[in-house]
Order: C-alpha cells, then sequence, then structure tokens
C-alpha cells in the first residue's frame, strides 16, 4: 500500500481507519481511541506515524493489538526522486563524465591533426597511429557517453534545452562515424592511401570527428558554467 491509497482510510464517511508505523499498516478501526479516525486530537488515521511517534510516551507495543493489512511502500513517483538523489549524491562524489569525456575530445583531436600531416606525407606510421588513436577515441566516446547520459538524467532532469539536445545528437552522431571508419579500415587498411570513395570517407569521418569534439566541448562548457540557453 502506497501513502496515497493510506489516505483513503482516514475513517470519516464510513472509511476504515488505517495508519502506518514503521512500514506496516495497522487496521485501527474498530478502537474507541480511534473514533471517526482521529486519536486525542493529536493523530489522524490515514497517515504514516513513523515520525510522529518519535515524541510519543509510548513504541510499537500500542500496535500489538491491531491487525496488519499491509506493508506501507514508497510512491512511485516519490521513490524514483529518492533514488535519483541517491545517484545524484554518489554521482557528484565520483564525477565519472567529467572523469572521463576529456580522453575522447583530446584523442578525436589528435588523431585530425595526425590525419593532417599524413595527407601531406603519406607516411605508413602515421596511417597507423592515426588508426590506433582513433580507435581509442571512439571507445572512450562511448564509455563518455554512458555517465554523461546518467549526468542528464540525475543533474539535469532530462532537460531538453539546446545545449543538452546538441550534445547528445552530436555525440552520437560521432560514435557512428567512428564505427564506420573503424569498419572500412579493418575491411582494407590500405584504403589510407587511397583517393576512391571509401578512402575519402575515412579520411573526412577523421578530420571531421576532430571538429565534431571541440563542439561538444563547447555546449559541455555552457552547461557547466549555467548557460543553458
Amino acid at each position: 500500500m502506497t501513502k496515497n491509497e493510506l489516505k483513503l482510510y482516514n475513517g470519516k464517511d464510513g472509511a476504515k481507519a488505517y495508519v502506518a508505523f514503521k512500514g506496516k499498516v495497522y487496521d485501527v478501526t474498530d478502537s474507541l481511541m480511534w473514533k471517526n479516525g482521529e486519536h486525542q486530537g493529536m493523530h489522524n488515521a490515514g497517515l504514516d506515524l513513523t515520525s510522529m511517534m518519535s515524541n510519543a510516551p509510548h513504541s510499537d507495543e500500542v500496535f500489538d493489538d491491531f491487525n496488519i493489512v499491509a506493508t506501507l511502500e514508497e510512491d512511485k513517483k516519490n521513490s524514483n526522486k529518492v533514488y535519483q538523489e541517491k545517484l545524484r549524491i554518489w554521482y557528484k562524489k565520483y564525477h565519472p563524465h567529467p572523469m572521463v569525456v576529456h580522453f575522447p575530445i583530446v584523442l578525436h583531436i589528435y588523431a585530425s591533426l595526425f590525419d593532417l600531416l599524413f595527407l601531406f606525407t603519406f607516411k605508413e606510421n602515421y596511417a597507423i597511429v592515426i588508426y590506433y588513436t582513433f580507435l581509442a577515441a571512439t571507445i572512450m566516446g562511448l564509455l563518455a557517453m554512458l555517465p554523461g547520459l546518467l549526468s542528464w538524467w540525475v543533474n539535469y532532469s532530462l532537460s531538453n534545452k539546446k545545449p543538452f539536445i546538441i550534445k547528445i545528437v552530436v555525440s552520437v552522431i560521432t560514435l557512428l562515424l567512428g564505427l564506420v571508419a573503424i569498419a572500412i579500415y579493418i575491411n582494407n587498411p590500405n584504403i589510407v592511401f587511397s583517393s576512391s570513395f571509401l578512402g575519402i570517407i575515412y579520411h573526412f569521418i577523421i578530420l571531421v570527428t576532430g571538429i565534431n569534439v571541440i563542439i561538444l566541448g563547447y555546449y559541455g562548457g555552457k552547461i557547466t558554467w549555467g548557460n543553458n540557453s
């Protein structure tokens, strides 16, 4: 039984009189001490008396003669808020998104700059460094997205303001582009030396994702510093 359901049993207008104490719901309808759902003008039926009983001259023993009819549960909405608040406290303590988000930003920019250098030199060693840096950036980007979504929920209540939407859309696009580039390279590592369509797409993705993470950093700063418009 939830607290909202408990309120219906207030002992008035023919309703039964229930009270809750330490998670248990008691039927006090037939008690002379709870006539019309009131107890000595101090307590009303239909409520959780746990906190109120802390100052009372008696404790659990006063409920020994009453039948337990249910257990008290939190309303789902309130339960979600409590769970969300616990996550917010945990998040504030460990701040997982800020802790990992810098890695994909740096790695993507590094891969983009190295790719520009590669396009002027076509050195094989550069191509290998670019691929593995980009691979690490894509993996770290995914790892940064997960706590980022958690932060969006617990810290910003799934806000639909512009910076949040842009960050989510650009993050997803960056991840998908990353997967495409990785698949292209795995299928044919020599594609990086080619001027074919797939070769152009591969280098385009490496370069554009470097720009994407700058956009993500910019809007992340707007969120962090309170400018969410």
